[in-house]
């Protein structure tokens, strides 16, 4: 048969609890335990545990993931029954860039021995989430020998903070009507920001194409470990050799609520045939967007526009210095 489920409280410490007429929960000052009487027999309950009026609260950075402890209930039920738990959680209150999940909501119930207890496990996944709290209730249906009910534990809270941050930022260097066959250079810069209140260790990629060189000289970061190499091999990237795109790999720890940079300055080669790059008219990427792996979070790239009136021959090449003169 169904019962109705009436509230029974039961004090951890000598702290106050706050209950309606209704039987619902006002506010909690610490954590304890929540037994519901789910039979007439008062000592017969199915208990769950709260804290602060919240099943669990989880705290999370924006394009992060983790794990977490859902719910945890017991059976108090007399007679060596054990108890089938189903939970239902309310995703609607979640934006739509984080999912979650808790356990049974596969349709698959978990049994509790007499006596024992069950902590449900949960993970959530968080993209690119506005910081705030969202709120994501729960009904639980409980069934045992000879009875069910539907019980309305605490609800999870899900509180999103801000997340490390890349940006890439160009410092000098023409980007509009660039003659095509003529020395450029530019200096751009990647930042990585940290606003958490933990020091993190991130990794950092990009890549040059292959129309330019770098500077290696006049390339430097605040903090960390850098390399470049070609994006064929394994090996260093000097600079001044013609290779496909440069590929960069920037290791750094970020201090908490702190930042870090790193300047690069890359120039136009001159390529296999004796021409300065660029060679034809229309857009180029500086750079790819620079991805801050562990978050999976890419900046945005920077482009140039090369006019198609330009210089026609190039001569005199110094593949050493990177330049030829650009004849008429």
């Amino acid at each position: 048969m169904r019962s109705i489920a009436a509230v029974l409280i039961t004090l951890a410490l000598a702290s106050l609890i706050i209950v309606s007429s209704s039987g619902t929960f006002v506010s909690f000052e610490a954590a304890r335990e929540v037994r519901i009487q789910v039979v007439p027999h008062e000592e017969e309950y199915i208990g769950f545990l709260c804290r602060d009026g919240y099943a669990a609260v989880v705290e999370v950075t924006a394009n992060s993931e983790t794990d977490f402890d859902a719910l945890t209930v017991r059976n108090y039920l007399t007679g060596n029954r054990d108890v089938t738990i189903l939970l239902y959680p309310d995703y609607s209150g979640l934006p739509g860039n984080a999912e979650m999940f808790v356990e049974t909501e596969d349709g698959a119930p978990r049994i509790i021995a007499s006596e024992d207890e069950y902590t449900f496990f949960g993970n959530v996944t968080v993209g690119d989430v506005a910081p705030g709290e969202y709120i994501v209730p729960m009904d639980m249906y409980a069934e045992w020998n000879d009875g069910d009910a539907s019980i309305t534990p605490c609800p999870i809270k899900l509180v999103v903070k801000d997340g490390p941050n890349i940006e890439k930022t160009l410092l000098s260097g023409n980007t509009t009507d660039i003659p095509m066959k003529t020395y450029q250079e530019w200096v751009f810069q990647i930042k990585v920001t940290n606003p958490t209140d933990e020091d993190i260790t991130v990794t950092v990629k990009d890549t040059i194409p292959a129309e330019f060189n770098v500077s290696l000289a006049r390339t430097a970061a605040s903090a960390g470990t850098y390399e470049f190499r070609a994006a064929n091999s394994g090996h260093n990237h000097h600079g001044g050799h013609a290779h496909p795109a440069t590929k960069l790999e920037w290791n750094v720890t970020i201090p908490a609520g702190g930042s870090e940079h790193m300047n690069v300055t890359i120039f136009t080669r001159v390529n296999h045939g004796c021409q300065q790059e660029f060679t034809s008219c229309g857009e180029y990427n500086l750079n790819d967007g620079a991805t801050l792996v562990e978050y999976g979070i890419t900046s945005n790239p920077l482009t140039v526009s090369v006019a198609c009136d330009g210089c026609g021959n190039c001569c005199d090449c110094d593949h050493h210095e990177g330049k030829c003169a650009c004849g008429g």
